[in-house]
């Protein structure tokens, strides 16, 4: 039975925000929201240079959503989470202006984001130093890389 004045509907929200409480309360379930932002000069005035911010750029170990923008008004990007090589240096092809994919990990790949839209992607990360990328064609030459920490 019902207090006086609850409906179903209004017991059943009660009921779910409870549970979401409880997750969001334990420790691996809940994730961490990274935001990350790709941009070039079409993006806005004061932007000269093609690049990648992201906020914030170091979260603990565990669950990570990616909240990727692609704030471009003419160009297409895509959003690669990689592991940085001990060398320090991708594998670059200059023919394809690209790093080759075939030899890196990638912890997140999403490809050809359209201008405007927005992508997220949850994984599951361990403690390191990362880079984001973006591997459109020239993109990562000109610029399109930040560096990323998981600590622990």
């Amino acid at each position: 039975m019902l207090k006086p004045g609850y409906t179903f509907i209004t017991a059943l929200k009660i009921a779910l925000i409870g549970i979401a409480l409880i997750v969001a309360g334990r420790p691996g379930l809940a994730a961490t929201v990274v935001h990350v932002m790709l941009q070039d000069p079409s993006t806005e005035s004061g932007i000269v240079k093609m690049q990648i911010v992201v906020q914030p750029d170091r979260v603990m170990a565990g669950r990570v959503t990616f909240d990727v923008e692609n704030q471009s008004k003419k160009l297409i990007h895509e959003m690669l989470l990689l592991k940085q090589p001990s060398g320090g240096s991708l594998p670059y092809d200059s023919k394809t202006q690209r790093v080759v994919e075939a030899k890196i990990v990638k912890f997140v790949d999403v490809d050809d984001i359209k201008p405007g839209a927005s992508v997220r992607k949850t994984v599951t990360l361990q403690p390191g130093v990362y880079e984001i990328i973006c591997n459109e064609p020239g993109h990562y030459a000109q610029g399109m890389k930040t560096m990323f920490t998981i600590t622990r």
